[in-house]
This record gives C-alpha cells, sequence and structure tokens, in this order.
C-alpha cells in the first residue's frame, strides 16, 4: 500500500489584503456596506416576488432565483474576506478550503445559466409572444432553474476534484496515508468470490434494467402522469445513481481484492452514497405523504399535490442529501489517517472510515450520530404517522373491496419502507459498543445490492397499473380498459 514520507499540508492561509497595511480596516468598512446592501437587497427582492401575486411571472421567478443563488454565493466567500480583513493569517482546514471552492463554482456556474435562461425568457416574450405561455410554462422554468443547478453541480464535482487530488508541497520526514485497501470480501477464498459476483453481477443488472424500464414506461404511458408514479421514477433513477456509486467497485474488488483506492476517490464515493442514500429516504417520507393524501384527503389531492408541490418534494429530498452529504464528507476527511489504511467494508463508509483515524473522533461520531438521526428518525416517524392516518381511514371504509383497494396502493410502499429503513437503523443508529463491523458489511449488502432492485420488483409485479402500461408498451392489450 501507497504511504510517502512527507509533512502534508493540512491548512492554507489567505493571502487576501495584507499588502495594504492600514487601508484594510477602511476597505473592511466598504465591503461591509456592500455586503450587508447585497443582502437586504436580494431579500427584499424574493420577499416582494414571492409576496406579490402580479410578480408570479417567468420573468421574475428567474430573477428570484437569481436573487438567492447570489446571496448564497456571496455568503460564500465574502464572510471569510471580511474575517481576513480584520484578523491576518487566519488558516482554513484543506476540507474548509474544497468546501468553499465547491459552493464557489457551484452557486457561480449557476448564476451564469440562470442569466441565459433569462435572457431566453425575454427572447420568448418579445420574438414570440402569442406562444409565450406555452414556451415559458411553470415546468419549463423549473426544468431550467434545475438544469442550471445540477450544471453548476457537475462542474463544481468536477473542479473539486481536480484540484484537490494534486499534491500541495511536500516536505521531508513524515508519514501520510494517500491510498485506502477495501478489504471487502477478500476474506473469502477465490471460489466463493466468484460466485458472489455472479450473485451480485445478475442482481445489479437487474436493478439497472428494471429501474430503466419503470422510468421509461412512467415517461412514455400518460396514464402514470400521477404524483406517486413521478416519485417511483424520481426513485429510481436516484436508486440506479446510488448503485452506480457503490456496486461496480465491490463488483471489481471481488475479482482483483488488492485494488488500493485514493482518498480523493474514496471521498467521492463516500459523497454520492450519501447523497442518493439520504435523497431515497427523504422520496419514500414524499411518497408516503402523497398515499396519504390520495386515501385521507382525496377530493383535494389533485391540489394539494401539484406538479409544483411534487417538484419541491423531489427537489428538497435531494437538496437534503446534498448538505448532508457535504457535512459527512468535510468531518471525515478533515481528519488525518497517519498509518492504518484497510477499510474493513466493500466501500468507503463513515464509521470504518472514524476507526482509521489517527486522533480522537467523538465530534465526528456525534456529527454522524445527528445525521443518522436527522435522515432516519425523522423520516421514518413521518412515514409511521401517514400510515397510522390511512390504516384508520381505510377501516373506516364501508365496503371490504374498498378496504381492500386503498391497501394495495399503500402495501408495495410500506414493504420497501421497512427493509430500507430497518437494515439502515440498524447499522447507523446502534450505539458504538455494539457495532460488528462484520456484521455490518453483510447487513449493508441488503440495502446496497437488495433493496434497489426490491423497488423495481415491487412496484412492477404487485402494481396492476404498471403491468398493464407493460403490456400497452409491447403492443398487447391490458388485462383491463
Amino acid at each position: 500500500m501507497q504511504r510517502k514520507n512527507f509533512t502534508e499540508v493540512t491548512e492554507f492561509i489567505f493571502l487576501g489584503f495584507s499588502v495594504f497595511g492600514k487601508h484594510q480596516i477602511t476597505l473592511f468598512v466598504v465591503f461591509l456596506t456592500i455586503y450587508i446592501l447585497t443582502l437586504a437587497g436580494n431579500v427584499v427582492i424574493v420577499t416582494i416576488i414571492r409576496v406579490d401575486h402580479h410578480l408570479h411571472t417567468p420573468m421574475y421567478f428567474f430573477l428570484s432565483m437569481l436573487a438567492s443563488s447570489e446571496t448564497v454565493y456571496t455568503l460564500v466567500s465574502v464572510p471569510r474576506m471580511l474575517s481576513g480583513l480584520l484578523f491576518h493569517n487566519q488558516p482554513i482546514s484543506l476540507a474548509g478550503c474544497a468546501s468553499q471552492m465547491f459552493f464557489f463554482v457551484l452557486l457561480a456556474t449557476n448564476n451564469c445559466f440562470l442569466l441565459t435562461a433569462m435572457g431566453y425568457d425575454r427572447y420568448v416574450a418579445i420574438c414570440n409572444p402569442l406562444r409565450y405561455t406555452v414556451l415559458m410554462s411553470k415546468g419549463v422554468c423549473v426544468m431550467l432553474v434545475s438544469g442550471s443547478f445540477g450544471t453548476g453541480l457537475v462542474m463544481a464535482v468536477l473542479h473539486v476534484a481536480a484540484m484537490f487530488s494534486l499534491p500541495f508541497l511536500p516536505m521531508p520526514n513524515s508519514t501520510a496515508v494517500t491510498e485506502f485497501l477495501l478489504e471487502g470480501f477478500s476474506n473469502f477464498g477465490w471460489q466463493h468470490r466468484l460466485v458472489f459476483f455472479a450473485v451480485f453481477l445478475t442482481l445489479y443488472l437487474l436493478t439497472l434494467s428494471g429501474n430503466v424500464v419503470i422510468v421509461t414506461i412512467i415517461r412514455l404511458d400518460c396514464h402514470l402522469h400521477t404524483p406517486m408514479y413521478f416519485f417511483l421514477s424520481m426513485l429510481s433513477l436516484s436508486e440506479t445513481c446510488y448503485t452506480v456509486a457503490i456496486i461496480p467497485r465491490m463488483l471489481s474488488g471481488l475479482l482483483s481484492p488488492h485494488q488500493p483506492l485514493a482518498v480523493q476517490g474514496c471521498a467521492t464515493q463516500l459523497f454520492f452514497y450519501l447523497t442518493f442514500g439520504i435523497n431515497n429516504c427523504f422520496l419514500l417520507t414524499a411518497m408516503g405523504y402523497d398515499r396519504y393524501v390520495a386515501i385521507c384527503n382525496p377530493l383535494r389531492y389533485s391540489v394539494i399535490m401539484s406538479k409544483e408541490v411534487c417538484v419541491q418534494l423531489a427537489s428538497g429530498s435531494l437538496g437534503i442529501g446534498l448538505g448532508m452529504a457535504i457535512v459527512q464528507v468535510t468531518s471525515v476527511f478533515g481528519l488525518p489517517f497517519c498509518d492504518a489504511f484497510v477499510i474493513s467494508h466493500f466501500f468507503c463508509d463513515v464509521r470504518p472510515l472514524l476507526k482509521l483515524a489517527c486522533t480522537d473522533t467523538t465530534v465526528n461520531e456525534i456529527i454522524n450520530f445527528v445525521v443518522s438521526a436527522c435522515v432516519l428518525v425523522l423520516p421514518m416517524g413521518l412515514v409511521f404517522i401517514s400510515y397510522v392516518l390511512i390504516i384508520s381511514t381505510i377501516l373506516k371504509i364501508a365496503s371490504a373491496e374498498g378496504r381492500k383497494k386503498a391497501f394495495a396502493t399503500c402495501a408495495s410502499h410500506l414493504m420497501v419502507v421497512i427493509i430500507h429503513y430497518g437494515c439502515a437503523s440498524i447499522i447507523y443508529l446502534k450505539p458504538k459498543s455494539q457495532s460488528s463491523l462484520g456484521q455490518d458489511r453483510l447487513i449493508s449488502v441488503t440495502y446496497t445490492v437488495i433493496t434497489p432492485l426490491l423497488n423495481p420488483v415491487v412496484y412492477s409485479l404487485r402494481n396492476k397499473e404498471v403491468k398493464e402500461a407493460l403490456l400497452r408498451a409491447v403492443g398487447r392489450r391490458p388485462l383491463s380498459s
């Protein structure tokens, strides 16, 4: 395993405006005034557009998104700059610098494409006014904003990954871990690993093909353009990305057990694993809320679960996943890793990494527990409340056929929820003293390999509407019209 003898740079210092000497106080006052005016102006813009229904148009929608993005953009860099004007030589950790760069690139790129979208909006309004409401519908506006943010996210990940994979001024006479080794299933013999490879590869291919089929069918069949199937398609996409982050590397490790993994590669895998894993938790919660509204408040269902609300719930789920992943990755990879480099798992996860750190990890353990509680206990509680209300409503239905039909729409979702939350809770919420990495590894197989397969299997084989859509797609008449 590769370990290099050098003193690794773990902190940076911003030169900033230190060359200006006594003029720094003047610069501080000027920049602080401009910053406060910027924040106040953007808050006023967003609030006015939100409150005044006359401004609920595409032009002002983009303006409010730009103002929100600009606000966060300035929060990333200006406070640190102001602090540097008052206090010289303040160090910033490597992880902190990477985080600042990530958000700077993300939001700057987002702003560029939002300005492009605003230009397109003005083009349509002036050059094609008769079709303006069609071309610039709410769905199109949301897609343009999401596309801008998505482009920024991709660019930020690429820039940060490229930049922080470089060595920073190494100096001799010290030891630091630059690569990890995933233990995976290396303690099994070659024959057993080959069997595992065949089984996991089969399950992985079935998962990918099942999710692709679900997304395609929901996209093409207008009968499935409902909130329930919108969330199902989002869950399938998220599960696909989730498995892509974990399983290919695991399969490779089964054939070649001693492949090193760079620290940056490990951090990237952990980031995407957490982002999509947490996204899945909150998508399942949104699906539970959708079933609650459908059964407990059917007359207002189309109003409560409008397209905008569905998009907001899906975006919120991804946003929470992204935020929690950044917190966890920054927390873990801000730690020093000195000598131990073998990760007792088949992918980079928080607990196995914390065991390798050569410093006290109490604070990191607390952060991990708080995050796990927020993304497991909170969604589980909301789903539990939803189903208590759902079951109480179903029991009030007079006909047995009506009760059976109502419960059938929830059974598939409930089955996936129990397995998903159950396995994750066993690993992430049990006390550290009871943690067995070998046992955790086996349980992890359930929610990284088996649970993603359950989604397409359960929702297709147990769902009459999906089966009928499949029959329509292959040109055969459905079982019922």
